[in-house]
């Protein structure tokens, strides 16, 4: 089973950090993910991720969360950190992959819980990482 990378791009909000999410049109409320392709290092698909569903162009370091197993399949999902600034409250970004959808996204605060309006693995996902970001 292919791996994931899930790139976190952090920010701060008066002192508070945020989390960028985005609603997909069919599947709740999510984060930036993707599959690895068999020729790319985990981080290089987390920038590659980000660019191709949010239209934020990141650069390298990436901060390395960790791997955690993620849902009922228990697929492997990396995770990075970038701490970004200067991007809008929200936007809308339309992906030429995932079948051309378009991705309303807002910031999530880091320190509040999920709701229902998620995607199940999502609220998994943050367990894992939400503790795991640093903005120092």
């Amino acid at each position: 089973m292919p791996e994931k990378a899930c790139p976190i791009v952090v920010r701060l909000n008066c002192g508070q950090p945020e989390v960028l999410a985005f609603a997909h049109p069919s599947a709740g409320k999510q984060f930036v993910k993707g599959t690895i392709e068999s020729d790319e290092d985990p981080d290089e698909a987390a920038i590659r991720e980000t660019w191709e569903e949010s239209g934020i162009r990141i650069v390298k370091p990436l901060f390395y969360i960790g791997a955690h197993q993620i849902g009922t399949t228990r697929q492997c999902w990396h995770f990075f950190q970038h701490l970004s600034s200067g991007l809008p409250e929200t936007w809308y970004h339309h992906t030429v992959n995932d079948f051309g959808h378009t991705f309303a996204f807002f910031w999530h605060p880091l320190r509040e819980p999920l709701d229902q309006s998620w995607h199940s693995i999502f609220h998994e996902a943050f367990a894992f990482f939400a503790p795991r970001c640093s903005l120092d």
